[in-house]
């Protein structure tokens, strides 16, 4: 692939980081909520773009077994221990009474079952992907256009088409297809739209697409609407209508990042080494922001929705950058992020 045209990428990786830090700011700010239930929706897209894109970055590429994993040794399998061992320290105090082998003991045991920050689920489902990439890659190597959208559209069917139906319906769907659940359908379909040409008519669907998935999406975070005892079925990032909000968002981000400015791209680009680190640092920054506004009697969760939610998540991640670049230049450190 040439470099030079893949600025996209870049662009919606920073889109996609900035996004997430919004997610989980979204609960400042007192009123309304309405504007609140609009930046989560919004929001949703953050992490469908991390597929997306990696599925497009991964798949097309052409590795050995050795290098594909030596590679994802170091870019994924460092950070998730690191970071899981950091959130565990401060979140559940395992040494308080002393590092002990039980202590220990406890702390791998509880990395191995649950995240230990809300956020570093991803570390969980990228690794899954990651270890199926390989036999991925030989897949979309061979398989014919029509083959691809099959197994999309297989995907389509098991994750959020019968999520749904088996939530409203009694049909119950008795056939074993979950080697077609998961995120692998982001996966592949970042890999197919991200070598798509975008024309007219699709840039209509996919307006219409993004509109159709944003509204059901904002009215049913606006006005609670159920299932609220499983996330999974329309709140979640394989639900229907976040599944069709994403990849219409991602094809109008692409679309668009090919008509901003360079400078634009070039500063997404510069951004690309610490995108990882601010995903990765961003709640404990938010944590300590909290803490230290209280401290000097602020607070964290009072202001106008509107404004306080967009400048406190755009604060979070220039924070974060400037930690996660400046963290980059200690020799020793690169590999926590």
């Amino acid at each position: 692939m040439d470099s030079s045209k893949l600025g996209w990428v870049d662009f919606m990786r920073f889109l996609a980081a900035f996004l997430v830090v919004l997610a989980h700011v979204c609960d400042w700010g007192h009123e309304p909520w309405s504007w609140g239930a609009f930046y989560y929706t919004l929001s949703r897209v953050a992490v469908p773009f991390f597929f997306l894109t990696g599925g497009f970055l991964l798949l097309s590429k052409e590795e050995d077994l050795w290098t594909f994993f030596r590679k994802r040794l170091a870019k994924v399998a460092i950070p998730f221990i690191v970071w899981s061992v950091l959130y565990d320290i401060q979140n559940s105090r395992p040494f308080a009474d002393g590092l002990t082998i039980d202590a220990v003991a406890g702390m791998v045991v509880r990395i191995l079952s649950v995240p230990r920050e809300a956020h570093l689920w991803f570390f969980y489902s990228l690794i899954g992907l990651y270890l199926i990439t390989p036999m991925l890659r030989v897949f979309v190597a061979n398989a014919k256009e029509s083959e691809l959208l099959y197994f999309i559209a297989l995907w389509f069917l098991v994750k959020p088409v019968l999520m749904i139906v088996e939530e409203f319906t009694p049909v119950r769907f008795g056939f074993d297809v979950y080697y077609a659940a998961g995120y692998v359908g982001y996966f592949l379909l970042g890999y197919h739209l991200g070598r798509r040409e975008i024309t007219p008519h699709l840039l209509r669907l996919v307006f219409f697409l993004f509109a159709l998935g944003f509204i059901v999406t904002f009215s049913i975070f606006y006005y609670d609407l159920p299932p609220t005892n499983n996330e999974s079925i329309l709140r979640d990032y394989p639900s229907l209508n976040i599944v069709l909000m994403s990849i219409a968002a991602f094809v109008l981000v692409k679309y668009l990042a090919e008509k901003v400015p360079v400078s634009w791209i070039g500063l997404a680009s510069k951004a690309g080494p610490v995108i990882f680190g601010i995903y990765l640092i961003h709640p404990m920054l938010l944590r300590w922001l909290a803490l230290g506004m209280e401290s000097l009697g602020y607070d964290p969760y009072a202001g106008y929705s509107l404004l306080i939610i967009p400048i406190i998540a755009l604060m979070a991640f220039l924070i974060s950058w400037l930690i996660v670049y400046l963290t980059l230049k200690v020799l020793g450190l690169r590999a926590i992020f």
